[in-house]
């Protein structure tokens, strides 16, 4: 009985965890650039490609990774959206003011 017990609490704990590190990969996407996660990302796929690390070792990279690419992910998103706004009227272009969410 307390068995199971722990495994709710690991998995409460691994919830957590994961509401953390997101909130703080998007406090991360502010500090780092797009061309400095992507980097970053990289080298850390071929960390984990050359298959010498622990466990443990691969699945922190691999978690920093899922941020990094998350990181990369929201900003092009948000250079996707300010290049949309580019509104073509009458055979000339216009900005339309871009509103960060």
């Amino acid at each position: 009985m307390a068995r199971a017990r722990k495994g709710s609490d690991e998995s409460t704990d691994v919830g957590k965890r994961q509401m953390s590190d997101l909130m703080s990969a998007s406090d991360d996407s502010e500090a780092i650039s797009f061309e400095e996660s992507l980097e970053e990302l990289e080298s850390l796929v071929e960390k984990l490609e050359r298959g010498q690390l622990t466990l443990d070792e691969s699945l922190g990279l691999f978690e920093r990774g899922m941020k990094l690419a998350r990181i990369c992910n929201q900003k092009l998103s948000k250079a996707e959206r300010k290049i949309e706004i580019l509104i073509e009227e009458n055979g000339n272009l216009k900005t339309e003011t871009f509103i960060e969410e």
